[in-house]
């Protein structure tokens, strides 16, 4: 995308919401690729990134965004710590070290051009054996806390076929946040990317799985928002696969609107 999407950011602040984006850099597969996404782009890679082969288009995202002049959260190049983009961990020779350079400089294009109404997310995946070997500690990929402003974590439920089986939300997310919090911040947490599968042989699981996800989020002093991510893709995510999981994504939401606790 050459520029970013400014009328869908307007929308969501219409909608009361801060518009979290996600900047992917890659050239993202079509949709009849996305069983086998191409993970080897050189062009891409995190060499290519931190020695400024894409500082045009950087610039250029970073100067509408600060004459858009509104609040926007940027979460670049997420699940760092995983193999399946051409920024992930052990991918095209990178390294912990590479990802955090080509961070920096990233934000660093976007401080000289004065875009402060930028506040930079660090998202990486929950490690619970879904990451490479090249992986190592998320602390290995933190860029610093000078550098960030929110700490993001990603975490699906993909059913009892898996790579994890079926777990509870805390079971999904504490070594993550645990890990998030060793790094000594203080940085608000957001569960940035999160969903589950329709579990096969019940039908009431993906409805109990999304009331648990929110209890326990409002549950931690430091996470501050879910976003769920409401799309029919490898699997069936969306909140309304089914009518008992939309009325448990409802019930959840509109319980914390009345009762707001942490933020979530």
């Amino acid at each position: 995308m050459a520029h970013p999407p400014l009328q869908t950011l307007d929308a969501a602040l219409e909608h009361g919401a801060v518009p979290v984006l996600t900047w992917e850099p890659w050239r993202a597969p079509r949709t009849d690729e996305q069983s086998s996404p191409a993970v080897q782009q050189p062009g891409y890679s995190l060499f290519a990134i931190a020695a400024g082969d894409h500082d045009e288009h950087i610039r250029t995202w970073a100067q509408e965004l600060r004459q858009w002049d509104r609040d926007v959260v940027l979460r670049f190049a997420h699940e760092m710590n995983g193999d399946w983009y051409p920024w992930g961990a052990g991918v095209q020779g990178n390294t912990a070290e590479h990802y955090v350079q080509a961070w920096h400089h990233v934000r660093n294009v976007f401080d000289t051009t004065g875009a402060d109404n930028v506040r930079w997310c660090w998202a990486p995946n929950v490690p619970n054996g879904l990451t490479t070997e090249n992986s190592s500690t998320l602390a290995d990929f933190f860029p610093g806390a000078a550098a960030v402003d929110l700490l993001g974590l990603d975490g699906y439920i993909w059913g009892p076929t898996g790579p994890i089986g079926w777990i509870g939300a805390p079971a999904l997310f504490r070594t993550g946040i645990r890990e998030l919090r060793t790094l000594d911040t203080g940085l608000p947490i957001l569960i940035t990317e999160t969903a589950s599968a329709e579990a096969p042989d019940s039908a009431a699981a993906k409805a109990a799985w999304i009331t648990e996800l929110f209890a326990y989020a409002d549950s931690q002093g430091d996470v501050r928002a879910i976003i769920w991510f409401h799309l029919d893709k490898e699997l069936d995510w969306r909140i309304d696969s089914s009518p008992r999981s939309q009325a448990a994504y409802h019930h959840a939401v509109t319980r914390l609107r009345q009762h707001p606790g942490n933020g979530t």
